[in-house]
């Protein structure tokens, strides 16, 4: 529901969805919040800010061809929050006083729930923001990475960081692995929902089970956690994504996958990387290429859609030839179709990994943006499908934040 409203020369228009409010101020300005009064993105004059629940501000904008990504430091994030919660008592003001004009037919009660939910807005401010995300962390912990398509799913968390936890690219999960058990993880889904409250509305996507590795768990373990998850949070209708590597999820058989179908699991996420073996062991990411195929191809047997991960640059320029021909070879090998996605994850150097410094010691040079766009342009030109083909994404870990 778009309602237009007018408070002097100033033009607003409120969006009234059923997992946020949104206000945008003259068209140039647009603030939005969840329904648990928690910000969530504000647009301003061609820049984007977007708050995660764990308080981390990405600032994004256009730079020539290309984006800009920021995460701004706390004082800076903390100016975003506190002139957001500033517009929301704006709106909440003008819409007290006597100068302020609905353009349209507006139904009272609906006039009465836009005030409580930018009262609850207002009060969305730096402090509270702060507050909010101490209350995360304990909850949460850290969330580490989701594929695009789960930005707004609502996380839960089986395990706690990598079960290898050795790839020379990845410093996203520092902390030791661990499973949760059964009763701990009952809690841990409790603990998330009293913490959402009525914030819980926006990540509706589906139900997205972490860590890094949830299916990596062996079914005598796992099959509990799927049946909280449909005792609580009504998996089978929601449905449940979730990561598995080759290395593991090979050790599960087309009926595991299709038992844990029935309790709702959709889509299993494989991060492939390359299909070429020997640049797997240049990067310490256990497995192989072959298990990988064979890990997607009894997900699918099984009746659940895939997502792949293929990560275009890693090797630079002496692993290109092989990274490109043998991920193509891969990738056909896995019977992908209909339904499933394909991710191209450009490299991001992290100085915190042992990458570059491993590349730098090999005189590895790294592939230029054009070589990279090649690169991918190569891949994907070199697949085969039998039938409808998987859709196609760009994956960028710069671009989230839970």
């Amino acid at each position: 529901m778009v309602l237009h409203a007018q408070h002097g020369a100033t033009v607003y228009i409120i969006s009234l969805k059923p997992h946020s409010i949104a206000v945008s101020v003259d068209g140039s300005l647009v603030v939005s919040w969840d329904r648990g009064g928690r910000l969530y993105s504000v647009y301003n004059n061609g820049v984007t800010w977007r708050r995660g629940l764990s308080g981390t501000v990405l600032e994004k904008r256009r730079a020539g061809e290309g984006r800009e990504r920021v995460r701004l430091a706390a004082a800076a994030a903390d100016d975003v929050v506190a002139s957001a919660a500033g517009i929301a008592r704006r709106a909440l003001d003008a819409m007290s006083g006597g100068a302020w004009r609905w353009t349209g037919p507006v139904d009272q009660v609906v006039a009465q729930e836009i005030r409580a939910l930018l009262a609850l807005a207002a009060r969305f401010d730096a402090e509270h923001a702060r507050a909010d995300a101490g209350r995360f962390a304990l909850v949460f912990g850290h969330v580490g990475i989701l594929p695009p398509d789960q930005y707004l799913s609502l996380v839960v968390q089986a395990t706690e960081g990598c079960s290898f936890n050795t790839c020379t690219f990845c410093d996203l999960y520092q902390k030791g692995y661990r499973v949760k058990t059964p009763e701990e993880f009952r809690q841990h889904v409790s603990g998330v929902l009293n913490y959402l409250g009525a914030s819980a509305s926006l990540r509706s996507r589906g139900i997205f089970l972490g860590a890094a590795n949830a299916l990596a768990v062996p079914m005598a373990r796992l099959l509990p956690v799927f049946e909280t998850l449909l005792e609580e949070l009504d998996a089978a209708r929601r449905g449940v994504y979730a990561f598995v590597d080759g290395f593991t999820g090979v050790r599960k058989t087309t009926a595991d996958y299709r038992l844990l179908g029935h309790f709702g699991l959709r889509r299993v996420y494989v991060g492939l990387e390359s299909g070429h073996d020997p640049l797997l062991a240049f990067v310490r990411k256990p497995g192989s290429a072959a298990e990988a195929a064979e890990t997607v191809r009894a997900v699918k047997a099984a009746g659940l859609q895939a997502g792949v991960i293929v990560m275009i640059g890693l090797g630079g320029a002496a692993f290109a030839d092989g990274h490109e021909r043998d991920t193509i070879e891969t990738l056909n090998a896995m019977g992908l179709g209909e339904g499933d996605l394909v991710y191209f994850s450009d490299l991001v150097d992290v100085p915190s990994t042992s990458y570059p410094v491993m590349a730098a010691d090999a005189k590895i040079a790294p592939l230029s943006p054009d070589k990279r766009r090649q690169q991918q342009g190569a891949i994907r030109a070199g697949l085969r499908f039998a039938g409808a083909t998987p859709q196609f994404a760009a994956y960028d870990i710069r671009e989230f934040t839970y």
